[in-house]
């Protein structure tokens, strides 16, 4: 070897020594950094003619891809349930725990309490006030409730406003990024700049799971967990939200922008067309997954559980239920009944037993009053064993009795004298039985000859009688947020026990007392299928005490299930931050190690320098 070769292949390893030497310095610098991958130089032996050294040194970062793409998802997937965790334990603040002072159940309880009192001393004033007390502290309560649902729907819409357009700044501020990374070499700076790639990344990952893929040129590509494609080397969609400035409770999402109450997430391609990234599925997880499912399901839920409460308070207090009365038809069997009192959104109810078996099953009709009012919304379908059918009464008995028979099918015979309903079995094919026929009209005066009457009333209907009404809307949506003490019961409260006027009640009759307390502790109640206990999706069947009950505890547990959820993904997150930094985490002590290594090759490689100038020095005194 020449003393050119061997200076040329001292002054690379000394090249090489150095850049190795810079970027310990660096890892050692940025210890405490978050975000910061530790890198190392790769040095590749080259041969030019007889010179032999190394090739520029590459800095290269020292990470496993599949931990950070794991890594990505469970940060995602943390995001989620943190976020759903907190909204839970605000709803369950708002309702407070079960059997404390401002519970829901424990203001229900008290008004039930004081028409305990009222029943076992009718004619007290004091008793009488104590009741519409309660009653109005149990409504207002009601009121607060679904002010407070509403608020964090609200907080979750703007949420989603918030989300979408950070979401929009990190898909854009990707791009530069991106783009040098290209252009550049595999040098310390090319490696800062994939590590700020990978902070843009890890932060878009919570809003949205994704899913990513390096390119042999170093550029990224994003593509959302449903598939859709977000970045490649450029933003591919951007995102818009037409966030509502107020919703409601009738506010909610629907894929047809004419029913839509709520903002909706529009995807724009790079030409133009867009698409509802919501009815896409496009965020399954992430933040934004969790507000869209809090704000179109669990608060929509929630605000249906409290208008259920609402509606079957009323309900209970001011429907009649109107027997039918046995008939025969040669061989079929059955029951009048007179449908002269139904208001719209009241029902009649069929019961009946299939044969042979015996299984019970029921129809529930609805009257509706315009045909514009049908389908019934999902709110107030029933299942298989009770099937709910909204009858449009805008034709007359003979119509409603066509309907019917239409829906029941061929098991039963409907008719109609006047207003006047019969349905009867089959008789001789003796596949059906039937067992029941009941109305169901709403009392609206205070003094009807019957115990019923209109307790709590509407405010949003100019304080009309609860009847379920679907004229314009379902009356029960928002319900909660409306009912109130009837004003005519605040301005005599006599009708507390006076129920008739010729003859006139007795003051100390417990009867109306009695009955208001049987409805609301031990009447079994039809509960819908919006309530959506434990998933279902089945008509549920309880008292209203019960049923309050349920709704607070119901609460308290789903908070509590939403937060150990929460904690289960933080531990996983913990465990695979915890695998990633085993790898990309600077230790200093091995850096050390390093160094030492790299001094001692740079002191090597300085002492041929330096023998070779020696010799040189010698050869050129000859």
């Amino acid at each position: 070897m020449g003393l050119g070769t061997a200076l040329g292949t001292a002054i690379s390893g000394l090249r090489g020594t150095q850049v190795g030497i810079g970027v310990i310095s660096q890892n050692v610098a940025n210890a405490g950094t978050a975000g910061y991958i530790r890198r190392s130089v790769s040095n590749v032996d080259s041969i030019t003619g007889r010179t032999v050294g190394a090739s520029n040194p590459n800095v290269q970062r020292l990470l496993d891809r599949i931990v950070q793409h794991q890594l990505w998802q469970e940060t995602s997937g943390a995001a989620y349930t943190a976020t759903r965790a907190e909204a839970f334990a605000g709803l369950d603040r708002l309702y407070g725990a079960p059997g404390s002072a401002t519970a829901l159940d424990s203001m229900f309880s008290s008004f039930t309490s004081s028409l305990q009192a009222l029943q076992n001393d009718p004619s007290s004033y004091t008793n009488r006030t104590a009741v519409l007390d309660a009653a109005s502290q149990l409504a207002n309560r009601l009121h607060s409730l679904s002010e407070g649902v509403q608020t964090l729907r609200n907080q979750a819409e703007a949420g989603i406003g918030n989300a979408v357009t950070r979401v929009n700044e990190l898909l854009e501020s990707l791009t530069n990024v991106n783009a040098r990374i290209v252009n550049g070499e595999a040098s310390s700076g090319t490696a800062d700049l994939k590590d700020q790639r990978d902070r843009i990344v890890s932060e878009l990952s919570q809003y949205v799971e994704i899913r990513t893929s390096e390119q042999p040129n170093g550029s990224i590509s994003i593509v959302a967990a449903s598939g859709t494609q977000l970045f490649d080397g450029r933003p591919t969609v951007k995102f818009e939200f037409d966030q509502r400035s107020s919703i409601g409770p009738g506010a909610q999402w629907s894929a047809n922008p004419a029913q839509r109450g709520v903002g909706t997430i529009l995807a724009k391609d790079l030409s133009g067309n867009g698409f509802d990234a919501i009815a896409n599925n496009t965020f399954r997880s992430g933040e934004i997954g969790a507000l869209i499912e809090l704000r179109d399901k669990t608060l929509v839920q929630a605000q249906a559980q409290l208008d259920e409460i609402a509606a079957q308070l009323s309900s209970a207090l001011s429907d009649r239920e109107i027997a039918g009365t046995a008939v025969t038809a040669a061989a079929a069997t059955g029951f009048d009944v007179d449908l002269a009192g139904l208001q719209a959104g009241n029902s009649v109810t069929l019961d009946y037993k299939v044969t042979p078996g015996g299984q019970a099953q029921r129809f529930t009709f609805v009257r509706v009053d315009s045909a514009a009012s049908l389908p019934l919304p999902a709110s107030a379908q029933g299942d298989a064993n009770n099937r709910v059918i909204g009858i449009d009464f805008s034709g007359g008995p003979a119509s409603v009795a066509a309907q019917m028979q239409a829906a029941v099918g061929p098991g039963f015979t409907v008719s109609n004298t006047g207003s006047v309903l019969r349905i009867v079995d089959d008789g001789a094919g003796a596949t059906r039985d039937v067992v029941g026929l009941t109305a169901r009209p709403t009392q609206n005066s205070l003094t009807g000859g019957s115990a019923e009457l209109p307790f709590f009333v509407d405010a949003g209907r100019n304080n009309a009688a609860y009847t379920g009404s679907f004229e314009g809307g379902a009356q029960s949506i928002g319900y909660a947020s409306r009912i109130t003490v009837n004003p005519d019961l605040l301005t005599d409260r006599s009708r507390l026990v006076v129920y008739n006027t010729s003859p006139a009640t007795p003051q100390g009759d417990a009867t109306r007392p009695q009955f208001l307390l049987d409805r609301l502790t031990s009447s079994q109640r039809s509960f819908t299928s919006a309530t959506g206990f434990d998933g279902s999706g089945a008509t549920s069947s309880a008292t209203i005490s019960t049923f309050v009950q349920r709704v607070v505890a119901g609460q308290g547990q789903a908070s509590a299930a939403a937060q150990r959820l929460d904690e289960g993904q933080q531990v996983a997150l913990a465990a695979v931050q915890s695998r990633f930094l085993e790898d990309s985490q600077v230790n200093v002590d091995q850096e050390m190690s390093t160094l030492i290594e790299l001094q001692t090759a740079y002191a090597a490689n300085a002492r041929v320098i330096s023998t070779v100038k020696e010799l040189l020095d010698v050869l050129l005194r000859i």
